[in-house]
């Protein structure tokens, strides 16, 4: 209940018990005469000061109960706000990088001159999605690419590769990317398909020191 309605209440309560204290202290009457039904008021007025006792504990019962509902209300209001500030922050993302992801490929690259690959594959985990495309982001994807090429997965260099290059057509590394796969279908023993990547290379990259490995492999 709000406190207003509250605060009516008990001014209607009190009203109402008054007049009900006053109408128990008044003699009956009966026409124009008037018979008293005792000649000591004591009693009157012991009833009076009871029921005067009785509102008092009433009042006082509804006053504690009133400053609960403020407390209440002081709770919620200061939870409200609480809550307002909270929503109002927004935490800051940087997209580009990271010192985690930084360090990370550094390490990565170190395991792979290390000849390590396994464990720099491990170091470069989702780096096979490109990322947000970023030039981190497109060198994390090329360094796990030569990771699979050397330990011959190839079902995996073959996948990352055509998505990289799909990725990123114009990267520097693409040709070169292009040229793995092509390696990678040939030792699965995919030679027409092999060949047709060859030649997408010489087509799309003719300047590249990739399309002059593919001319080599095609002369064969």
């Amino acid at each position: 209940m709000p406190l207003s309605n509250y605060r009516h209440f008990c001014l209607v309560l009190i009203t109402i018990l008054t007049i009900c204290a006053c109408s128990s202290t008044m003699p009956a009457t009966s026409g124009t005469t008037i018979t008293p039904t005792s000649d000591d008021p004591a009693p009157e007025i012991t009833q009076t000061a009871n029921q005067l006792s009785q509102i008092q504990a009433q009042l006082t019962s509804l006053q504690t109960q009133i400053n609960g509902l403020q407390n209440q209300i002081n709770d919620v209001r200061q939870q409200q706000t609480t809550l307002s500030r909270y929503m109002n922050v927004r935490t800051p993302v940087n997209s580009a990088k990271t010192p985690a992801t930084s360090d990370n490929i550094s390490e990565a690259r170190r395991l792979y001159n290390a000849g390590l690959y396994a464990q720099s594959i491990r170091l470069l985990k989702n780096a096979d999605s490109g990322g947000n495309g970023n030039t981190l982001a497109r060198e994390r994807m090329w360094l796990l690419l030569q990771n699979h090429a050397r330990l011959n997965n190839c079902e995996s260099a073959i996948n990352i590769g055509k998505r990289f290059v799909n990725l990123f057509p114009q990267y520097s590394q693409s040709p070169n990317a292009l040229y793995l796969v092509a390696q990678c279908q040939a030792h699965l023993q995919q030679q027409d398909i092999a060949r047709t990547t060859y030649q997408r290379i010489i087509s799309s990259y003719p300047n590249s020191s990739a399309a002059n490995k593919a001319r080599h492999q095609l002369k064969k």
